[in-house]
């Protein structure tokens, strides 16, 4: 009797193991998508280097049309999630707040404002532009991308 209950789990031995593996890369696979990379932006006034609250900023992918705007909260930084296989990123102003949302949302102040931004260099270091509107500056941590910004003269509220 016992080897016929040592034969059984023989048998089945192999598959134990297969639901067993599944089991624990199935959790892996889980925990991994928790885990998902993000990118803080901070926006930045370029002349006095303080937060600038309540505007958007629009995170282009790799070139291409897909697109992800996110809100600046009231200590100046904004939180996305890369989606998978990205690469890099351009950061675009606005749209902006409120009533018509496609005029100009702020000045950027970054030295290149269309500059393509790898994000593993924005994971890895943290990216910090040159500010074109001030001497200001400041250091950028791991998972940060510094964006310089003016808001509009009052003069010229829309500048269009």
């Amino acid at each position: 009797m016992n080897s016929l209950l040592r034969n059984r789990v023989i048998r089945k031995m192999p598959v134990i193991a297969i639901v067993f593996w599944i089991t624990i890369l199935g959790g892996w696979n889980a925990s991994f998508h928790l885990y998902a990379q993000t990118i803080t932006v901070r926006l930045l006034n370029a002349k006095s280097g303080k937060p600038m609250k309540g505007k958007k900023v629009t995170f282009e992918w790799d070139g291409k049309l897909n697109k992800t705007v996110i809100t600046i909260d009231k200590s100046g930084l904004g939180t996305v999630v890369v989606p998978t296989g990205v690469r890099e990123f351009t950061l675009l102003a606005g749209p902006k707040v409120g009533k018509e949302p496609y005029r100009i949302p702020y000045l950027n102040c970054n030295v290149n404002p269309w500059a393509t931004i790898e994000v593993s260099l924005a994971l890895d270091k943290g990216y910090l532009p040159r500010n074109d509107c001030s001497r200001i500056s400041t250091a950028a941590h791991p998972g940060e991308v510094v964006f310089w910004a003016l808001p509009n003269p009052w003069w010229q509220p829309d500048m269009q």
